[in-house]
């Protein structure tokens, strides 16, 4: 029975600390748009890019997500084109971001 609320008691540790660290360091800048472009991360956990023609070509929008066990991952959006557009990436199902 010991055994079972030590590892309760640790699992609780680990799960606060967890929480604290990515309150504490909290959403980071990504860098900035090309010219002619804007990033809108209105939608929570995903960014997108748009650009007006001509700008941003070759450009993509791209996120760091932190999965539940604190792993950092790159999730890539498509690649604009010399007609412009947009391009979004977002964080996988259980995943936040920015990181």
């Amino acid at each position: 029975m010991d055994k079972i609320k030590s590892s309760a008691a640790l699992a609780a540790m680990f799960l606060l600390s967890a929480v604290c660290t990515a309150v504490m360091v909290g959403p980071a800048s990504a860098d900035p748009p090309p010219a002619g472009c804007s990033s809108d991360y209105a939608v929570p956990n995903q960014l997108t890019i748009t650009c007006e023609p001509g700008a941003g070509v070759g450009q993509h929008a791209y996120i760091r997500c932190r999965d539940i066990g604190g792993v950092l991952h790159t999730r890539i959006g498509t690649t604009v084109g010399a007609n412009g557009g947009w391009s979004r990436a977002v964080c996988a199902t259980g995943e936040s971001g920015p990181v």
